[in-house]
């Protein structure tokens, strides 16, 4: 029997140390300390622990490796859950925790796959200092490349604890651990599509947690990738995501465009092979499934905005623009995420989005402010601009990014409008206050005490008569058809600041007399017939109106007069108006 003052962890240690005792009874003991560890009284065992350390340390450091299969288990999950313990570890020397971590080394190319298993868990479960981990790293990976290639022992046991050492290493030895990305990049790559879904997902961990590493030495990753993938990933992302596995696909896709980086601005069958996995995701017929696919594209938006030219040529851009510009959404989610896509667009395209506001802004604008004709029996639109053609005009001649092979979707041509969402379209009303003020919407919306929905542009889109001469038609029917739809609803400060913008334009237009641009007179028609129709319309109050009338008449005062006079002489609003 033991002592009353003797330490429950004494017997244990006599059996372990005793040379006489079975494999069954010093197997026994260290599961009984496994169970003491983690049961009630864990804390004060882990005191014991401490305290007799250099004892147990020796017993461990010899049963780990013996070649009896249960007892080299018992003792290396008796250490895992010692090695967990920082409290233990802190008491161990570096000469120890080499010596340890030297011999888990050796003990992961066993033969025996229970005993490299368990292995593997001790190393992902240590907790030893980080410069002493970081010393055998390269040693480890080359522990987990035998591993790999022994056929014998792989299982998607050994698999997922290969991977939980990956990911360990990686918070604890960064800086070796992107030295040596390449070569575990091997390894994990493939194990995202692995038949077990323990596995896969434990794989795509690694490979998002360890994505600033392999960026690192992105050239040698994007080509392993995209070997990978023609070899073998690409037809397994089909068969998971055909297996309800959709959601791990698409959400897996942005990881893959980001590794292949620059590999994917080549054209060529390789990257419409792995648009096709976006194709799914936009054909699904599960709106959250669309929605994942929706925000997946950003990641090719990103790739491409890696070189301006890249983004910016014919082919990219109309590749970009396929699903948000030909995917009909009806659900309010479903249109706020295409929104939200559609406008990152425009953002990455940054000081270039000016040059290519036909082929972005105007399928957005006709997308998003859409109005009811039969709302109201006053409702008529402003004529409409062949600007606002769905159609995206043909770019003459070659790419000089071009091969025989462009980068495409089979989808839809018919162009995507959103359902008529009242939300869509104030944010529709929001994204005009944008393009109209360019990075000034952020002291307006201060001033004003607004909260933005979309983020700010970053450079002015509209920095001259010129532009908005050749856009006038597109710009002016966008406000009419908003204030028709969401106006009555909006903040009045947005309101009046798109209308004082508005007029301002045209006014600049007048006054600038260019005979190669649209004729200010012309520009000025365009308005005076929107405000037309805007007041007739009585979506405002007669104040609101009011407003905005007196405002074109004061500041086109020498156009509009004889206009303003006669439209409005038998209106409500004719008493008001007076010069």
């Amino acid at each position: 029997m033991t002592a009353p003052d003797e330490s429950p962890l004494a017997p244990l240690l006599e059996t372990l140390e005793d040379h006489s005792a079975s494999y069954g009874e010093q197997t026994d003991a260290y599961l009984t300390l496994t169970s003491r560890i983690t049961g009630e009284d864990g804390k004060e065992v882990i005191v014991e622990i401490e305290n007799k350390l250099p004892r147990l340390y020796e017993v461990l450091k010899t049963h780990i490796s013996s070649k009896n299969s249960e007892l080299s288990c018992a003792a290396l999950q008796a250490l895992g859950f010692c090695l967990y313990n920082t409290k233990i570890t802190s008491g161990l020397s570096e000469k120890n925790i080499q010596e340890l971590l030297s011999k888990l080394n050796d003990i992961v190319k066993s033969s025996d796959k229970n005993v490299c298993t368990r292995a593997l868990w001790v190393i992902s479960k240590q907790t030893f200092p980080t410069e002493v981990v970081g010393k055998v790293v390269s040693s480890i990976i080359d522990s987990l490349e035998v591993v790999f290639n022994r056929g014998e022992i792989h299982s998607a046991v050994v698999d997922y604890e290969a991977l939980n050492v990956i990911i360990r290493l990686m918070e604890q030895a960064p800086v070796q651990m992107g030295e040596e990305s390449v070569r575990w990049a091997k390894l994990v790559i493939p194990l995202v599509v692995h038949s077990a879904q323990k596995v896969h997902l434990r794989g795509a961990t690694a490979l998002e947690m360890g994505m600033p590493l392999l960026l690192q030495k992105q050239q040698e990753i994007a080509s392993i990738t995209e070997q990978l993938m023609t070899t073998k990933l690409l037809s397994e992302l089909q068969k998971l995501f055909m297996s309800k596995n959709e959601t791990y696909v698409l959400k897996l896709w942005p990881l893959f465009v980001r590794l292949l980086g620059k590999t994917l601005h080549r054209s060529g069958s390789f990257i419409n092979s792995l648009l096709q996995l976006e194709e799914l995701g936009f054909r699904s017929g599960a709106p959250i499934i669309k929605k994942i696919a929706f925000i997946a594209w950003k990641s090719l938006i990103d790739n491409f905005a890696l070189n301006p030219e890249i983004l910016c040529s014919a082919k990219r851009l109309k590749l970009l623009m396929q699903p948000l510009s030909s995917i009909h959404v009806r659900t309010e989610a479903l249109a706020l995420t295409k929104l939200e896509v559609w406008w990152y667009l425009l953002m990455r395209l940054g000081p270039h989005l000016p040059a290519n506001f036909e082929q972005v802004c105007v399928p957005l604008i006709q997308s998003t402010i859409r109005i009811d004709t039969n709302a109201s029996p006053h409702s008529s639109r402003v004529a409409s601009s062949p600007g606002l053609n769905p159609m995206t005009p043909q770019h003459k001649g070659a790419s000089p990014y071009g091969a025989s092979v462009t980068p495409r979707m089979n989808l839809s041509s018919n162009f995507g409008v959103m359902a008529t969402i009242p939300s869509i379209q104030l944010l529709g009303l929001e994204m005009l206050l944008h393009f109209f003020l360019g990075p000034e919407i952020l002291s307006f919306a201060k001033q004003n005490k607004l909260v933005l929905s979309l983020e700010p542009l970053e450079h002015p889109l509209i920095s001259n008569s010129s532009f908005f001469s050749k856009y006038a038609n597109t710009l002016i029917t966008a406000v009419h058809d908003s204030f028709v739809a969401v106006g009555k609803d909006a903040s009045d400060a947005v309101v009046s600041a798109i209308w004082k913008e508005l007029i301002n334009l045209v006014k600049s237009v007048i006054e600038s007399g260019n005979k190669k641009e649209r004729p200010g007179s012309e520009v000025l028609t365009l308005l005076l017939k929107s405000l037309d129709t805007i007041v007739k319309s009585e979506v405002f109050p007669i104040s609101k109106t009011l407003v905005s009338t007196i405002s074109v008449c004061w500041n086109l005062k020498n156009h509009t007069e004889f206009y303003i006079e006669d439209t409005y002489a038998d209106h409500d609003l004719g008493k008001h108006i007076k010069y």
